[in-house]
């Protein structure tokens, strides 16, 4: 029979034992945390700064937030879509639509896509992705600042800044419809508009032009914190994160990385380079973005122009990278 001395001491040593298991979890949190998400620092100015313009991004963002939530087949993306136009044809870009009928879950909805040409002076085209359309959700008023908002706004400005001719290959900055599941995500449900996109480019006999494609989503966040992306190529990693260090945004492009869905894998399944720039915490932490992610939340207030000015410039100057990389490819 064991005493009652060695019953305590028995005890004490199996409560160490789940204090100490409990606190290397919490220190293994902390971690994991601390490399996913780093609390916003002020900005850094570019040494080298680029043309785009945040906060004109962010005036954007306010008047696409101002049409309401705006999904698939809605009158109020149609809206969004004629501002896009315009804006991006007032930048002196050529634009043009790609409809198409996707078979969803809720039935057969026309959808579109909006491109915008900027021509180079070398052959091949760079792509710059996003989705402009919000999820809907029939329960509570969805406006998407984030995801959908400030990357539409993000890429009216990057039309801006680029321009309607540039040095090096063509960049075509490709709004994409119906992101979004309607249902449950699927490889049937989701990325409409980029599936469309690259099946057309086969059909038209333009896909062979594509060098690489670079999507954006979420990066509007005030806490912002851009994960690499673990299933692009290295290279296309390397260059974006050089970049974000040589600007001193290093602080925002982390060193964590993660596996993403999202509008670049249609691209990079029919065999292109692509790349995901995407801040997948929304806000300080796991549980703000579980507050803040599809729901109604997801507001102006929550979303810097700073954010938007990072990520700009980042890309800005990473463009002018990734040409020189493709021309080194190109003489091999």
């Amino acid at each position: 029979m064991m005493k009652a001395g060695e019953m305590t001491a028995i005890k004490a040593i199996l409560v160490m034992g789940v204090l100490t298991l409990l606190l290397l979890w919490l220190l293994a949190e902390g971690l994991r945390y601390g490399l996913e998400r780093r609390p916003k620092e002020s900005v850094a100015a570019s040494k080298t700064p680029s043309l785009f313009d945040g906060q004109r991004a962010y005036r954007d963002l306010e008047t696409i937030v101002g049409m309401g939530p705006r999904p698939s087949g809605s009158e109020a993306l149609d809206q969004l879509r004629e501002f896009v136009k315009t804006e991006l044809t007032k930048a002196g870009l050529n634009v043009w639509e790609h409809r198409f009928e996707a078979e969803t879950p809720i039935g057969v909805l026309p959808m579109v896509n909006v491109v915008a040409k900027t021509e180079g002076t070398k052959p091949g085209v760079i792509i710059l992705g996003n989705h402009y359309e919000t999820k809907h959700f029939p329960e509570f008023t969805f406006v998407g600042a984030n995801d959908g908002g400030s990357t539409t706004a993000w890429m009216l400005e990057m039309a801006r800044a680029v321009g309607p001719k540039r040095e090096g290959r063509s960049v075509w900055l490709c709004f994409f419809d119906g992101e979004e599941a309607f249902k449950e995500w699927s490889a049937t449900d989701s990325l409409y508009g980029s599936r469309a996109f690259v099946a057309h480019l086969k059909e038209s006999g333009r896909f062979s032009e594509i060098r690489a494609m670079i999507n954006v989503d979420m990066i509007g966040d005030c806490y912002l914190g851009i994960t690499r992306d673990t299933d692009a190529p290295e290279w296309l990693n390397q260059r974006i994160w050089r970049n974000a260090r040589a600007l001193g945004y290093g602080s925002h492009f982390l060193r964590a990385s993660r596996s993403i869905e999202d509008d670049h894998v249609p691209f990079r399944t029919a065999g292109i380079p692509a790349i995901d720039i995407i801040d997948f915490c929304y806000g300080a932490n796991r549980l703000e973005h579980e507050q803040n992610w599809h729901t109604a939340n997801d507001t102006l207030e929550r979303v810097c122009a700073e954010s938007l000015q990072v990520v700009g410039d980042v890309i800005y100057h990473s463009l002018t990278d990734i040409d020189a990389y493709l021309n080194k490819l190109a003489r091999n």
